[in-house]
Parts: C-alpha cells; structure tokens; sequence
C-alpha cells in the first residue's frame, strides 16, 4: 500500500510537471514555480504528499533529468476548517524506495494515522525554505449510507424474487453530481495439512471491455450512480477460480464479499468529468494541460472517502456449488 502510494504520486508528479513544461515558451525564461501533489485517501490512515520545482534540461525531452527535482526542508499541514489544530506531514528520505527515474531514494512528506473525515473542508498549507507558499482545499464528500432494504443482504440471497442476473448494492447520502469508484472482492481461507490457515483475497470482475480487437477485465467501476450490479456470471467465475488446480476443495472456506465504495471530492470529479481517468490506484491515463489547483504553484489536491459492505456466504450455497466451507 505504501509503496505504491510512492510510485501514484511519483507519477502524478511527472505528469504536472512536464504539462507544465508545454506551457513554457521552447528554451525561454524558466520562471521559478514549485508543485505539491497530495490525494488525500480514505481507504488508509497513511497519507503522502510530492513537493518538487519546476525544471529545465537540455534539449526538449523532459526524461533526460537525471537531478531529482523533489524539494526537502518544507514545512507541510493539514488543517480542518472549523478547527485550529494542524496535522504536520513529516520530510522524509526513504531508502527502501528507490525513485527509478534518478536512481536515489524517494524524497516525500508523510502523516501517519489520518484519514479524512466526512463531509469537512480540509485546507492544506506548504511554507518552502524560500518563503514561498503554497495553499489548496478539498471538501470531502458527505457520509455514504448503503440501502440494506434494496441490497442483497448475503450471497446468493433469499431464493424468492432473486435476481439471477445480478446482485446489486444500492447506497445513499452522495449525491450523483459526485463520481464513485467501486472494486468487489472475496476474502477467503486456505487450511493446510498441518491445520494452518492463511488469507487471501481475489478481485471480482466487474465486467468485461473490448476495443474490436482485444478484450480487457475492468474490476474497478467509475460512474456517478449510486449502485453497483455485480455479474453474478462473473462472481461464479471468479469463486471457482480460487480453487483452479486443487482436487480438495475442502480446503478453502469462504470469509465474505467485501464492497467498497470510494466517493470523490469535486476536485477528483471534476478532472474525471474531463477526461482525466483515474484507475482504483489514481494512475493517471490522460490528463489536461492545465491540470492544477495550487494557488502560488502547480501541482493537485484531491480527496475521496471510503465505505464498506460486507456480505457472508450462505454456507449450503458455498458447499454445494463449489466444494467450499465457510467461516463463522
């Protein structure tokens, strides 16, 4: 989760500064500009934030820096807007990630236990060594509320009336002017011999996406609807590809469906309404050429916020469809 926490805000960060590059005149006047790049999450309590200057290299290929433009040394904070206390991200020099593109160890800031809560405008503030300053916003989308009167309630679900095409989850208390990211997986148990159990967790396909020619498995669901239908076609694929190879099913037992649902704040909306997709990991795909919301620099603040439904397994259905037990 850390790690690739790094390796989304590295990336991001490439990604605002060499936009930014396009917009400079070809070899003019660089002008001195700083960028903080910091999405704030709601399914960790460990948060990341990517300060760096504005750049120049020889030529025209922004790929060819070999200095890591990151800048230490500044002074980072949260700070809720109806609250004086700041929550201070620490500088840190991270040898156990090594930023590939200048083969040296990540340089970020970091705050451990915190995660955002719901409904609140949070500000953020950066004070560089050199005085400069740099502010931004983010007001995290209200508390989501699933609908347990129209969600399934544990899978298959009750017999009479079942839908046999999907198994929906139906939520409230977020407006469909905000977007949703929704990912499905089954968390499940393996007993060795020994008697030993271990953990697992598969994603389930959410659908699958052609584009004429090749097909691809999309597991992660962007829209604004307030609703997330799972295939069961693709749930049963998915439960009998756990035990794929293994001639005793009994082996593996069955915890429950995990549904989580992340809603994102306007700023996430806005650049996904334009275009900007974000996969489940904020991995950027296309972007704007004026992709920023810093005031005094570049660079993006973002939030979204994070709810969970859970669903058991009804024990005859695992038993007698797959082989499997499942855990009280």
């Amino acid at each position: 989760m850390k790690r690739t926490a790094i390796l989304i805000l590295l990336l991001f960060a490439i990604v605002i500064l060499v936009s930014c590059e396009e917009n400079v005149s070809p070899k003019g006047e660089l002008p001195e500009k700083y960028a903080i790049n910091f999405i704030l999450r709601g399914d960790t309590t460990f948060q990341i934030a990517y300060l760096s200057k504005l750049y120049d290299v020889e030529g025209y290929d922004p790929s060819t820096l070999k200095t890591d433009p990151a800048v230490s040394g500044a002074i980072i904070y949260l700070k809720y807007s109806d609250s004086n206390e700041k929550y201070y991200l620490r500088d840190t020099l991270d040898n156990s990630n090594i930023n590939t593109a200048y083969n040296t160890p990540a340089k970020y800031y970091y705050i451990k236990n915190f995660k955002p809560q719901f409904g609140k405008q949070i500000q953020l503030q950066a004070e560089l060594p050199n005085t400069n300053k740099l502010s931004s916003s983010s007001t995290t989308p209200t508390g989501l509320v699933f609908d347990n009167t129209k969600s399934l309630s544990y899978i298959p679900g009750p017999l009479l009336g079942r839908d046999t095409t999907y198994a929906s989850i139906y939520w409230n208390g977020v407006g469909l002017d905000v977007v949703k990211a929704k990912r499905v997986k089954i968390i499940y148990y393996y007993r060795e011999l020994s008697g030993e159990k271990t953990r697992h967790e598969k994603l389930v396909p959410i659908k699958y996406s052609t584009d004429g020619i090749t097909e691809s498995i999309v597991y992660n669901d962007l829209s604004f609807q307030n609703e997330l239908k799972i295939q069961r076609q693709l749930l049963t694929k998915a439960l009998k590809e756990i035990s794929d190879g293994y001639t005793s099913k009994g082996r593996f037992s069955l915890a429950y469906l995990e549904v989580e649902v992340l809603s994102f704040d306007e700023n996430l909306t806005k650049y996904y309404s334009t275009n900007l997709f974000y996969d489940f990991g904020f991995t950027v795909r296309n972007y704007p050429s004026d992709l920023t919301n810093i005031n005094g620099g570049l660079g993006f603040f973002g939030s979204y916020v994070s709810a969970k439904k859970i669903l058991k397994f009804d024990s005859q259905y695992a038993l007698n469809e797959f082989g499997y037990l499942t855990e009280k």
